[in-house]
């Protein structure tokens, strides 16, 4: 019989699987890779066969399908065959953390892997990331330029040994080297001196498998802050263990936060007054977490007497993740540890709220990307994302798989490495003709611009979605739905009727969409200015009821009074969050993407959402002003007022939801990056419960502007099948 098996099947320990149990049961025949396929023929029971094969599949392995065919072979014996290009659309593995088995010879002195950071073996380590080309044998990934040693030869072609076929193994008599450098580009050391400087006070940058990290100790950070130019913006943090974790945070879904895939966490803060969490994440109820993943990491902590570093990506401000050993000089930091083997693919760390039990993913990155969703179709169309964490889409043989995070499209730099992703991935997954790309409405978005490009190169058709209709959308695929009644909340999107969209009840399946409620609208003045300035959105409430404005006066007054009638007009909630911060003193100037909103979030948790402000929901509008003036010439606690306040629009909201989802017999969901905010999701879901229904949020797919290409791609894929 010849057995062809889909699935994660390439760089996993797969074949040496496959070997293992046949020569158990005595078979004769072969294995060998096809590009996005594995093929096994074997001379005796297959379904006997297959059924020890699922119970012996290594940790990263995964199978989809399987198809039986007769045919016959002579040879006797059973052999691992060379791998053929074959067709693809493979499900390429992710990059794992250091599995315990290797992380047991990291840390034993008589082991030949003592202390080696690029230890690894068929089930762990990185993989996506050094990936160039497939099927994924050792000359198509970036350790190519490494010969094995004779040692790690032996093991390579031992069926028996764990780095049996491991494409990325190595060691330090053959493998990859970290080298210090100063700042003057003199090398001064290795790991260990990195280690030294670093407890001692240094800010360095450690080169990683998708990227590079800055690291410090957290008691470093007002430094790191004056030196990066961030004076805000939280930084991610590495904890030693477990214990540590718990230590500083409320830690929720652990299997998660240990497990290989090692996302940077969202967890709330056990102690806002803890002075080192504060630090890292300025006026935020919560810190981003994450474990040790590589070799390296693990060797940092054995090493230094902390139990927690700074471990932040490393990047010119507005620029992608640094990846170029010679540009990461450009940084103003004192030592800098890099290693000799090239990033196939640059990839960012994942980063995931914890609601509790709920995870609301941010960035869908490193251990998770390249894995799909499923489509119902064999379609190739492509979603081209937004401009705000930039993402891209493609499907093809029935799934979807949307890019690593890209960033913000606001550079050359960006833009680049979005074109150099859309030609990496098109080229991993065979991707050679596409039928449609679906962009968004804004007419100044540069992925639409990018989108526009993919269809004049594939000869596509390009088809606009609106930028709410591809929130509502993604929870469609997602919880496999035709209908949904959608609460799609963010900062900003491109309405059909020129103004900016953000707080929307909406109607939608793949096909249409129809824009049902939408929050009280209110000038947007200045654009981009009002959204860094939030004060100017306060001044905006107030003059459009006619009230004097606040924080301005004179001649700033008069330039905003003549804007009121020239500006676009806002419907979002992230806007009017961000008016409340700033109306509460918490947060006047945004420095970082969300930074208002976020800030305020620590406000709502605190207070006690007892006050009844007049947001009322009549026809298709929730209003909302009246009730914001009431709440700043409220004298109670501002906590209070913050939690009352959002607490009234967000019961509003469910309400509209409710009323629309009865009469169109549909389910209810949320999207959008003020979905993320746990007080605002939490009001919903009680309201939505006592008029008795449930609310459908996301798990797989971002529930920000990440999430936008999923929902473009099942719309465009839709177009499609119904042509």
């Amino acid at each position: 019989m010849r057995i062809v098996i889909k699935g994660t099947v390439q760089g996993v320990g797969f074949r040496p699987t496959v070997y293992r149990v046949a020569k158990g049961m005595g078979l004769n025949g072969y294995v060998k890779n096809k590009g996005s396929e594995v093929e096994v023929m074997i001379d005796g029971n297959h379904e006997e066969f297959l059924e020890n094969l699922r119970e012996d599949l290594p940790p990263l392995a995964k199978i989809t399908d399987v198809e039986i065919f007769n045919d016959s072979h002579n040879e006797k014996g059973f052999c691992i065959v060379p791998s053929e290009e074959g067709k693809r659309s493979s499900t390429i593995p992710v990059d794992t953390a250091v599995c315990r088995d290797c992380l047991n010879e990291l840390r034993a002195p008589e082991d030949r892997r003592f202390a080696y950071p690029f230890i690894n073996c068929t089930n762990c380590g990185a993989r996506y990331s050094a990936i160039t080309g497939l099927p994924y044998d050792r000359p198509k990934t970036t350790m190519a330029p490494f010969p094995l040693c004779r040692s790690c030869a032996q093991e390579y072609e031992d069926p028996l040994d764990r780095r049996f076929h491991a494409q990325t193994t190595s060691c330090p008599d053959c493998g990859p080297k970290y080298v210090l450098f100063n700042k003057e580009r003199e090398k001064i050391g290795g790991v260990q001196e990195f280690s030294e400087k670093i407890e001692k006070g240094a800010i360095g940058i450690a080169k990683s498998w998708g990227g590079m990290h800055i690291v410090c100790k957290l008691s470093r950070i007002p430094e790191l802050r004056r030196r990066y130019g961030r004076p805000e913006k939280p930084f991610a943090i590495m904890v030693k263990d477990l214990e540590t974790a718990k230590k500083y945070a409320v830690v929720t879904r652990e299997a998660v936060f240990t497990g290989p895939r090692r996302p940077i966490m969202i967890f709330d803060k056990k102690d806002e007054r803890q002075e080192l969490l504060e630090c890292a994440a300025p006026g935020l109820p919560t810190i981003g977490m994450m474990l040790p993943y590589t070799g390296l990491h693990h060797s940092l902590f054995d090493s230094m007497d902390v139990d927690t570093l700074v471990m932040t990506s490393a990047n010119i401000p507005g620029e992608p993740m640094i990846i170029d050993d010679k540009k990461v000089f450009e940084l103003d930091f004192d030592i800098f540890l890099l290693h000799n083997r090239k990033i196939a693919q640059r990839i960012d760390d994942s980063l995931i709220r914890a609601h509790g039990e709920y995870l609301a993913p941010i960035r869908r990155s490193r251990g998770y990307v390249p894995e799909y969703l499923s489509l119902k179709s064999n379609n190739s169309v492509i979603g081209a994302g937004a401009d705000q964490n930039g993402c891209i889409a493609f499907s093809t043989d029935g799934k979807l798989y949307p890019s690593q995070y890209l960033g913000d499209l606001d550079s050359y730099e960006a833009v680049e490495f979005y074109k150099q992703t859309s030609e990496h991935l098109t080229s991993l997954l065979g991707i050679e003709e596409v039928e449609t790309v679906a962009v968004d409405l804004h007419p100044k978005y540069r992925s639409r611009k990018l989108g526009l490009e993919l269809a004049e190169k594939y000869g596509a058709e390009v088809m606009e979605v609106q930028h709410h209709w591809a929130h509502g959308a993604s929870l469609l695929l997602e919880h496999d739905l035709e209908e949904i009644i959608c609460i799609a909340v963010d900062g900003t999107g491109y309405g059909e009727d020129g103004n900016s969209w953000g707080g929307e009840v909406l109607y939608c399946t793949p096909k249409e969409y129809e824009r049902l409620v939408h929050l009280e609208p209110f000038p947007l003045l200045g654009s981009e200015k009002a959204v860094e300035d939030p004060r100017r959105l306060v001044y905006a409430i107030q003059r459009k009821l006619g009230f004097n404005g606040s924080f301005f006066d004179g001649n700033e007054a008069d330039i905003l009074d003549k804007l009121m009638k020239k500006s676009v007009y806002t419907t979002s909630f992230g806007r009017l969050l961000d008016a409340v911060s700033a109306a509460l003193g918490v947060c006047y100037k945004r420095t970082y993407e969300g930074e208002p909103a976020m800030k305020l979030e620590k406000l709502q948790m605190k207070g006690n959402p007892s006050i009844d402000y007049n947001v009322h929901y009549k026809n298709d509008t929730i209003y909302t002003l009246e009730g914001f003036i009431e709440m700043m010439e409220d004298d109670g606690a501002a906590a209070d007022k913050a939690a009352s306040y959002t607490a009234s629009v967000a019961n509003a909201l469910a309400e509209a939801a409710v009323e629309t989802a009865e009469k169109h017999g549909a389910r209810i969901g949320i999207s959008g990056g003020v979905s993320y905010n746990k007080p605002i999701v939490g009001c919903i879901r009680k309201k939505l419960k006592e008029l008795g229904h449930d609310l459908l949020v996301h798990h797989e797919v971002p529930n920000g502007d990440m999430g936008v290409p999923v929902g473009q791609a099942l719309i465009a894929d839709h177009s499609v099948v119904n042509k």
